[in-house]
């Protein structure tokens, strides 16, 4: 017995010097650790790349801004084609698609470190905001991470048809919902309709983002992420180490779903000598990044109480999009909900008109949707 007690005794010890050690570890060789000691915002540039014979095409871009006081996580989508001004670093001038940037550096380089670098300047500059981490990773690398953690169920909610016979690549999903491989969610996410084009194809690139935030908080899924990164380490390129990312995962073990917020860039798609852009709203796109850089402060305080977020009973998270001719619609309308207490994460142009105004519920929850469309 007195052995056993001995035993107890060292065993606990030994757990905390490992603990201390662990760490003095993560302080002085995570970035990412000394963030979250320190209370300070961690963003993160995530680039998606395809794998061509000549170059690579930044194909999904998207900001992870974390708030670690409040364990708030901002999902920022910038579109593909936005036009944005080539950086003085950059031997090119005028206006490229942001994900040209890459695409155009990595040509010349030969190296993904550059690309990825200059790719997140510009966005820097664009958003107006310093981003000190990026991760850029190739389809094989999703199609890992998805395999590894045991798939995902996607709702489909319209047909997905594309053939493309000289790529060999098809896509073709039927309505409702599917349990889904790693090589089928590269299809559903590249997949592009007609009506919504790019803004589409990032709803479902957000969609499944939310998934995999709620896979990784599962217990099975988390002791994974050591399998996860030995999987994917070959089909990424990052400025974060294996230590940034065991404190994320340490954070999303705590993470809760409900302080997740998805938005994409505001503006509207124009076609300008022959090429199709998405024109970022300087004003709206302003007040997204004050929206995101405030997320310390969650919940907004209201001018009224008659339908703050407290009378609603639950903080109601809305889309407010523009399907009229008036100009500013949308704009003014998320302004005026958040002075009701409604979280407007998302706003522009619908681009195509509507006569009459329709309120779309998409948790089943009518009694809310009721009191936010009154």
């Amino acid at each position: 017995m007195k052995k056993l007690k001995v035993s107890i005794k060292n065993l606990i010890l030994a757990l905390i010097l490992i603990s201390i050690a662990l760490f003095i570890f993560f302080s002085y060789n995570g970035k990412v650790f000394q963030f979250i000691r320190q209370g300070k915002r961690i963003n993160i540039l995530v680039l998606g790349c395809d794998e061509l014979k000549f170059t690579k095409h930044a194909d999904v871009i998207m900001l992870l801004s974390y708030e670690p006081r409040t364990r708030f996580l901002d999902i920022l989508s910038i579109p593909r084609d936005t036009k944005v001004p080539c950086s003085k670093e950059l031997s090119w001038r005028g206006y490229r698609k942001i994900s040209e940037i890459y695409a155009l550096v990595y040509r010349k380089s030969k190296t993904i470190g550059e690309a990825c670098l200059s790719s997140k300047k510009t966005i820097e500059n664009v958003l107006e905001m310093e981003i000190p981490f990026y991760l850029q990773i190739n389809y094989q690398g999703v199609i890992d991470i998805i395999d590894t953690i045991g798939g995902v169920t996607v709702n489909i909610d319209e047909p997905m048809d594309y053939d493309d016979y000289a790529g060999d690549f098809h896509i073709h999903f039927t309505v409702g919902e599917k349990g889904l491989k790693g090589d089928e969610v590269l299809k559903y996410i590249r997949f592009r309709d007609r009506l919504l084009g790019d803004r589409g194809r990032i709803e479902r690139q957000q969609k499944l983002l939310k998934l995999l935030m709620g896979k990784l908080t599962e217990a099975k899924v988390l002791l994974k992420i050591p399998q996860i990164y030995r999987n994917i380490k070959d089909n990424i390129w990052t400025n974060l180490n294996f230590w940034d990312f065991l404190a994320l995962a340490n954070e999303v073990r705590s993470f809760h779903y409900e302080n997740l917020r998805v938005q994409s860039l505001p503006g509207k798609s124009e076609y300008i000598r022959g090429t199709d852009y998405w024109i970022p709203d300087e004003k709206m796109s302003e007040e997204v990044v004050q929206v995101i850089m405030n997320s310390y402060r969650i919940g907004w305080k209201t001018s009224r109480s008659v339908y703050s977020g407290e009378k609603l009973g639950r903080i109601a998270k809305v889309e407010v999009w523009n399907a009229t001719n008036r100009k500013d619609l949308a704009y003014n309308v998320q302004r005026k909900l958040r002075q009701y207490g409604i979280d407007a994460v998302r706003w522009g142009n619908f681009g195509i008109y509507k006569k009459y105004t329709i309120v779309i519920d998409r948790l089943g929850d009518v009694e809310l949707a009721h009191k936010v469309a009154k």
